[in-house]
């Protein structure tokens, strides 16, 4: 086979994704908004840096089209088509500044909070807070809406704790408006956590009455937008709270609604029918750029897709097959071919957001083919098919790129097939060899990533897919997650490093590339604080242009 030949096939798959997503891209228009104000939102033309205005003028009904979709709104719920609510329904005890350059911290439900023992962390809650439904928050809910998670009542929780909150203890009411919060152990990470919409805190008394099954559907928070309709998998409706504790929200009304195709979003984009669309691809820059009604927004997320392998799987326990999987992947064919080499290629599990926390010498990612063609035949490999399975539903591009890593495999002599269904876990673990994943920075710490995604605590360990071999895996972890000497934390973060390459649960495909796309009259920024996917719609996050 051609030396070269994975990459003319990914060129190939490349020009077939971009002929099926011509659109029909007429239209002018932009956000409703209402007559121009004292206070209108001055703006310079192009993609501006700055946060949106604190003072900005009302927008009467802002369309979103989003490339997934969510099944419920309950703050546990912790995928990334989740975030895209979630931020705007609920609060948090302790909010998080969404643009600062360093992560800073804000009162939210909690007026104030300290650590008054290694483990007890006391907060004082804000006073005559309202719930959707206007009942008043008070630490009842607080106690509620976190001790189900910290004690695990339901297996729906079992995801916001296993990445967030497995080492917080209970929630202990002084009174009304005091709470105490304790750890098993002292945690470096405890504001973080419980400024993570997973701990958003909900109404006790509305769950009790409907159920958690109805509440997943139509649920009561504090935040600034609050739920008018909700079907799962298709759209949404919020409404502004007019009680809401804080700034007025600066939209009276928000539709979401779910559009899978690229080529429907583009459409509906460009011809004035959403206002606001996710998970445009570099190959839709040039239709949209030409549209003086549309504002495109970069966003090299920091997050990675992988392809996990399940190292209990017969045939995937074998270590060398993994290692020769992962050195076949040509990265740079991917980023160049899907992503029009804006993505990202990443050198190992970690992001530069890091900051000094960053290891930058380090590098565990590498493309060998003769290498790996080496260890297919020192693996003893017998010609089994490797099964890829991802969800139909899932990342932009993401089945262009199993394609082509299949057709890469094939050059190494590993026979692979793709299989594409709507709900990966609803398969038994023990059928699965390799399946689609995403990796987001959770919290901005080396710990949002390699800890929130394949601690002990995360699906991938307590179902079995990710099980290294080494007692050093666990010793590191221990230590990066709790110690409070930066320099022995990266010690054991470069070993968590070397253990992930020779172990090879799982690929490292990319960083992805996407736009986002707004009308030419919207103002707003992604919130680098918050997880991936955040659509953020509070008062100076979003704003009207002239």
């Amino acid at each position: 086979m051609k030396k070269h030949m994975a990459r003319k096939l990914l060129i190939l798959l490349f020009c077939i994704a971009m002929i099926s997503a011509c659109t029909n891209t007429k239209g002018q228009g932009g956000a409703n908004k209402n007559q121009p104000s004292n206070q209108e939102t001055q703006a310079a033309a192009g993609q501006s840096t700055a946060e949106p205005s604190n003072e900005a003028q009302e927008i009467e009904h802002l369309r979103i089209g989003t490339n997934a979709f969510t099944a419920g709104l309950e703050p546990t719920r912790t995928s990334n088509a989740d975030a895209q609510l979630q931020y705007n329904i609920y609060d948090t005890l302790i909010l998080r500044d969404p643009f600062s350059k360093s992560l800073e911290f804000l009162p939210g439900l909690a007026e104030s909070w300290g650590n008054i023992e290694p483990t007890v962390w006391e907060f004082k809650l804000r006073q005559n807070v309202k719930f959707h439904d206007g009942t008043i928050m008070d630490a009842e809910d607080v106690a509620y809406s976190l001790n189900r998670i910290f004690k695990q009542e339901d297996p729906r929780f079992d995801n916001a704790y296993g990445r967030y909150f497995n080492t917080f203890d209970k929630v202990e009411i002084v009174d009304e408006t005091t709470v105490r919060i304790h750890t098993l152990q002292a945690d470096p990470l405890v504001e973080i956590f419980l400024s993570d919409l997973s701990g958003a805190i909900t109404s006790k008394e509305y769950i009790d009455r409907v159920g958690l099954e109805q509440a997943d559907l139509m649920p009561i928070g504090t935040g600034p937008y609050k739920v008018a309709s909700f079907v799962p998998k298709e759209n949404a409706v919020l409404e502004r709270f007019e009680d809401y504790w804080g700034k007025k929200a600066p939209i009276k009304k928000v539709t979401y609604t779910y559009i899978p195709e690229i080529s429907s979003r583009v459409t509906a984009i460009a011809n004035n029918e959403i206002d606001f669309v996710v998970g445009i691809p570099p190959e839709q820059e040039a239709t949209l750029a030409n549209q003086q009604n549309v504002k495109l927004l970069e966003a090299a997320y920091p997050l990675l897709h992988v392809l996990v392998l399940n190292m209990n799987n017969e045939v995937m326990k074998n270590k060398k097959l993994r290692q020769a999987l992962d050195l076949a992947v040509d990265r740079e064919a991917l980023v160049s071919a899907l992503w029009d080499n804006k993505g990202i290629v990443p050198t190992s599990l970690q992001f530069p957001d890091y900051g000094d926390m960053y290891l930058s010498d380090v590098q565990t990612v590498e493309y060998n083919v003769e290498k790996a063609k080496q260890l297919v035949k020192e693996s003893g490999y017998d010609g089994t098919p490797v099964e890829v399975t991802i969800r139909t539903d899932y990342y932009t591009h993401g089945d262009l790129a199993v394609q082509a890593m299949i057709e890469m495999w094939k050059e190494i002599g590993v026979n692979a097939t793709l299989r594409q269904v709507p709900d990966v876990n609803a398969f038994e673990d023990s059928t699965i060899m390799i399946r689609s994943w995403s990796n987001p920075l959770y919290y901005p710490d080396p710990m949002g990533l390699i800890d929130a995604s394949w601690s002990d605590n995360v699906w991938v360990s307590t179902r079995g897919f990710w099980d290294p071999q080494t007692e050093e895996w666990d010793k590191n972890m221990e230590i990066a997650r709790f110690s409070m000497d930066n320099a022995e934390r990266k010690a054991a973060l470069r070993k968590l490093q070397e253990i992930t390459k020779d172990e090879a649960g799982f690929i490292l495909m990319y960083q992805p590339f996407e736009y986002f796309a707004t009308s030419s009259n919207l103002e707003w920024k992604m919130p680098k604080n918050y997880r991936a996917y955040t659509i953020s719609l509070r008062a100076g996050e979003i704003a009207l242009t002239n």
